[in-house]
C-alpha cells in the first residue's frame, strides 16, 4: 500500500520501519520521525518504503523482468483491464517510480471502478477524506 497501517513492520535487511512510520532502526541507529502521528498524506518513509518494496521486488525477481540482457523493461506503469481485456485506464509513468497521473491521491483513477474506497483502501485516519461508508 502506499500509506502504512498503523500496526505494519516492514523489514528489509538491516532496516526496520515500524510499526506503522516508527520508530526506525538502521542498523545499529534508532530513531523516531516528527511526523509519525500525522495523517492524510503519504509521509516520506511511506514513499521511501514504496520505493524500497519496488526495488526489491524487481532485484528478487530480476530473471523475471530482464529476460534478455540487452534490453530492459520498462516499469512504472498502471492498466486496468475489463473483463473482455480491453483497457479501462491506463498511465504510463512520466518519473521516477510514478504508477497514476495523481500522486498526491495515486489511487483516485479506482475511483470509477471501486467509488469512494479508493480514496481511502486501507480507511486510515485522513482529515480530507471521510471513512464513512468506506
Amino acid at each position: 500500500p502506499e500509506r502504512l497501517a498503523p500496526d505494519a513492520v516492514v523489514t528489509a535487511g538491516f532496516v526496520k520501519i515500524g510499526p506503522g512510520v516508527g520508530p526506525v532502526k538502521l542498523g545499529p541507529i534508532k530513531y523516531s520521525n516528527a511526523w509519525s502521528q500525522e495523517t492524510g498524506y503519504q509521509r516520506p518513509v511511506e514513499l521511501a518504503t514504496v520505493r524500497l518494496r519496488n526495488m526489491v521486488e524487481v532485484l528478487g525477481n530480476w530473471e523475471c523482468y530482464v529476460t534478455n540482457p540487452t534490453v530492459i523493461a520498462q516499469r512504472g506503469a498502471t492498466y486496468v483491464f475489463g473483463a473482455n481485456g480491453e483497457a479501462l485506464y491506463e498511465y504510463q509513468h512520466r518519473g521516477v517510480l510514478t504508477y497514476s497521473a495523481t500522486m498526491a491521491r495515486p489511487l483516485t483513477f479506482l475511483t470509477p471502478f471501486l467509488g469512494a474506497k479508493a480514496l481511502n483502501p486501507l480507511g486510515l485516519g485522513d482529515s480530507a477524506v471521510s471513512n464513512e461508508g468506506i
